[in-house]
């Protein structure tokens, strides 16, 4: 069995349409990234639970603000530190900032925007 250090890394994606992220969820699966994307709150509960945690929820840009901060709180009262990263909306009550990446200048299926998530998602510690 690999140690923690050893697994991939894992990111749980929340979106509503798959098309537009499918350029960056390609890039992640590239850099070895295991990739869950999930729809509404309880199938994101699933794949959390299912995977045992993940290191990033990636908020796409098509999310609409109620339902992100439903799945955030929820998935926060579990993991109070999990990394996020948003290509839509300002999370609201956010009580680990620092751990959270506001990418909306970029389109999310761009090159750029697979960059900048990428070089968050190495900054994270994982402990």
């Amino acid at each position: 069995m690999p140690s923690p250090s050893e697994r991939p890394l894992g990111v749980l994606t929340l979106l509503a349409d798959p098309a537009p992220l499918q350029p960056l969820l390609l890039q992640l699966r590239s850099h070895g990234i295991q990739v869950d994307t999930a729809t509404d709150l309880g199938h994101a509960r699933a794949l959390f639970f299912g995977a045992g945690g993940h290191d990033c929820l990636v908020i796409a840009h098509d999310v609409r603000p109620g339902l992100a901060a439903r799945v955030l709180r929820s998935l926060r009262s579990v993991d109070p530190t999990l990394p996020t990263a948003t290509f839509g909306p300002r999370v609201a009550g956010e009580r680990a900032p620092s751990r959270t990446a506001r990418l909306a200048s970029f389109h999310p299926g761009s090159r750029a925007a697979a960059g900048a998530l990428l070089r968050f998602l190495q900054s994270l510690s994982r402990d």
